[in-house]
């Protein structure tokens, strides 16, 4: 007989169950703005320390039963304001009116990188997100240049803003007890110091390199400009041809938009990670 997957267990959500844990997180946070932003709220472990820390706190849930089950597990508070929407799809500029806000989740691990993503960008609505993620997304996010996790994913975070990689959790944390670890992120945002077409034009550079991230960078863009002025864009950026992609900080990258402006490739659409 076949098992049926709960709609949970289909966006790999384990539920936080670990107070101590919980706190860290709440730690991890600013005391201003004193209002936070909750994504996945489930049961309300991490909930409860946070109305209890700040004065306003909007908890986002996908599960209507386990936000109808929110408001009456943690009791009436005026510090508390549960929606039922999914962060992936709802307006952010009505989610997170009001603000600025600070950020706080575990994040499912199927949309847990599509969720901070979609959140990069926001400087304008969120100051400071402290995230939940898998282990291995959370290493992508903060791999330095040289780094064999470094991909597309570290690039947009950089160009965004800061994250520091804060602590790891263990799987016995949380019922149902995942496979793999988790980690904590604490990622600042901030206005890009360049033009957001530049950024644009930087990460479609970098998915196309990440594509074929084994080769040199003069071979792993030779798709995007002749030979000729490939070499030139490379020697103004001051990058070096036998560069792999990786090695790569995210300022060589903005460098590279600006000698080779005209590149068409989506960001991410090149592959990469």
């Amino acid at each position: 007989m076949a098992t049926v997957r709960t709609r949970r267990q289909r966006l790999g959500q384990h539920f936080l169950r670990d107070a101590a844990t919980a706190r860290a997180i709440v730690a991890a946070l600013a005391d201003e703005p004193a209002r936070v932003l909750e994504i996945g709220p489930g049961r309300g472990a991490l909930t409860r320390p946070l109305i209890d820390r700040f004065a306003t706190v909007r908890a986002v849930e996908l599960d209507g039963a386990l936000a109808a089950g929110l408001t009456a597990g943690l009791g009436r508070t005026e510090r508390l304001e549960v929606r039922h929407a999914d962060a992936l799809t709802a307006d952010l500029d009505e989610l997170a009116g009001g603000g600025p806000w600070q950020v706080a989740a575990n994040l499912p691990y199927s949309v847990g990188t599509a969720i901070v993503r979609r959140l990069l960008p926001r400087h304008d609505l969120f100051t400071a997100l402290v995230v939940m993620v898998q282990h291995e997304v959370a290493r992508r996010m903060v791999a330095p240049p040289g780094g064999r996790d470094r991909g597309l994913l570290t690039l947009e975070t950089e160009a965004w803003g800061r994250a520091l990689l804060l602590f790891t959790v263990p799987p016995e944390r949380f019922a149902p007890p995942p496979k793999v670890n988790s980690a904590v992120l604490r990622i600042e945002l901030r206005p890009p110091h360049v033009p957001v077409a530049a950024i644009a034009r930087a990460l479609a550079l970098a998915a196309v390199a990440f594509a074929q991230r084994r080769k040199k960078i003069a071979n792993a863009l030779a798709a995007v400009a002749v030979a000729e002025e490939l070499a030139a864009a490379l020697r103004s950026a001051g990058v070096d041809p036998g560069a792999r992609p990786q090695e790569l900080g995210m300022e060589a990258w903005f460098a590279l938009a600006l000698a080779l402006p005209g590149t068409g490739a989506a960001p991410g659409g090149g592959g990469g990670r």
